[in-house]
């Protein structure tokens, strides 16, 4: 008898240590959001018009941007609060000067219309550069929005957290997204004239330290890569949380006449 109820004993606590060590659907679901954010590193001499920004020329990147002419980084306004001293064009590493350039900032430019308090309205600033550099820069969306359209793939880019607890990524990473539509984006979240939403996927997406860097589109006449984003905020400050949870980036099209005077008054284009 006293065998017996031992034997009871053990088994059922055996039974309890295996339901306690199986994850529920909620902790596989928690593991899987806190994996890489879907992204793949980007190939060595592609995407070079991509920019970290940095405070000292060899230190870890906090932000991303574009170079959209030899001497102007389009990055986000958000960014600009941060200690920008140096563009680190063309590299793929978070970090160091072993390859690209690293050029000092000469000056920082808000779009005039920015604001924290409209969920970054007009999120965007332009950098100058001390020198100019030899990569060459990103074409920029036109004014018309004529260059995608709801549903078209869009590559968001950048060294940002690889989980919402992860740490940075020390390469360049790449991930593939799908852009909304402004109606299905208003379902979802509030917005304006200078926002873009890219549909919210499970584990996809850019996260913090994306923040200013660039989100392209490929041209259907030859290949070349077309800014139309820069990495703004994510819904309820999230990381690939879903459907239900839209990135959200500055519209490029929307900000083209604050952009061209300023860009084109350089005698580099």
């Amino acid at each position: 008898m006293k065998s017996s109820l031992k034997s009871a004993i053990v088994a059922a606590a055996l039974a309890a240590l295996a339901l306690a060590s199986t994850p529920t659907d909620a902790s596989v679901n928690d593991i899987q959001r806190k994996l890489i954010l879907g992204g793949s590193v980007v190939s060595a001499k592609a995407k070079t018009y991509t920019v970290g920004l940095r405070s000292s020329a060899d230190g870890e990147t906090f932000c991303g941007g574009s170079l959209v002419s030899p001497i102007h980084v389009l990055t986000s306004s958000q960014c600009a609060a941060k200690n920008i001293r140096w563009a680190s064009i063309g590299s793929l590493h978070v970090s160091g000067s072993k390859d690209g350039e690293q050029i000092k900032v000469a000056a920082v430019m808000n779009h005039p219309n920015f604001s924290s308090n409209i969920d970054f309205s007009s999120d965007f600033t332009l950098l100058e550069l001390d020198t100019p550099s030899s990569y060459k820069p990103v074409k920029l969306a036109g004014a018309d929005d004529s260059d995608f359209k709801a549903g078209a793939a869009a590559t968001a880019i950048g060294w940002g957290l690889t989980g919402e607890n992860g740490a940075m990524s020390n390469e360049l990473l790449s991930v593939d997204l799908t852009v909304l539509s402004d109606k299905e984006c208003e379902q979802l979240v509030t917005i304006d004239s200078s926002m873009l939403c890219v549909k919210g996927v499970i584990s996809k997406g850019a996260c913090a330290g994306d923040t200013g860097g660039p989100l392209v589109v490929e041209s259907t006449s030859n290949g070349r890569d077309i800014l139309v984003g820069v990495v703004s905020w994510n819904k309820d400050k999230g990381c690939g949380q879903g459907p239900f949870y839209p990135g959200m980036y500055s519209r490029v099209s929307r900000a083209r006449s604050w952009i061209d005077p300023i860009i084109g008054s350089s005698c580099f284009d």
